[in-house]
């Protein structure tokens, strides 16, 4: 009898200070880095000025707000400047975002005109760009397509640019 109550006695307290060979615990480290939102300030006014609609064609303002027409018989001097848009754009240093400005079209007088949207940050023209931490200009350029015979009057709208995080 006390060999059964020995042995009994070393098992149950064996079996107490054994590892269990089914569970096994590991652990990480935890971090996070929260970063500044991205932001971009609403921009100065693109100008494509006076243009004569002749025959048609297309008027195109640069990023740096320079103008040339697919069909010389549209130059006018203009009565007001020709400039392209200006945006300020604040992102994180280092983190990678993309640029989007979709197609728009100016209304008025007479038929709508479109308008599709080039855009240079620093050298920069595919859409994409790196935050410095510190405000970035954004320059916008246009491609304008008039119609022959558009009516006279004045034409406008509004271009979005949308600036996201990769």
């Amino acid at each position: 009898m006390k060999k059964i109550t020995f042995i009994l006695i070393a098992l149950i307290s064996g079996s107490a200070f054994a590892q269990n060979a089914a569970e096994a615990i590991g652990t990480a480290d935890i971090s996070a880095e929260i970063v500044t939102p991205i932001k971009i300030e609403n921009g100065t006014a693109m100008n494509f000025g006076s243009i004569v609609a002749a025959e048609g064609g297309n008027v195109r303002v640069n990023t740096e707000g320079n103008r040339t027409f697919s069909n010389t018989n549209m130059d006018v001097t203009s009565a007001t400047t020709i400039t392209a848009a200006t945006f300020d754009v604040t992102a994180a240093n280092n983190y990678a975002y993309s640029i989007t400005i979709p197609s728009t079209v100016l209304t008025g007088t007479g038929s709508d005109m479109a308008i599709s949207f080039t855009q240079d940050l620093l050298g920069d023209t595919d859409g994409t760009a790196t935050g410095s931490g510190t405000a970035q200009k954004l320059k916008v350029g246009g491609l304008l397509t008039v119609a022959s015979g558009q009516l006279a009057g004045t034409y406008s709208g509004t271009v979005s640019v949308t600036v996201a995080y990769e």
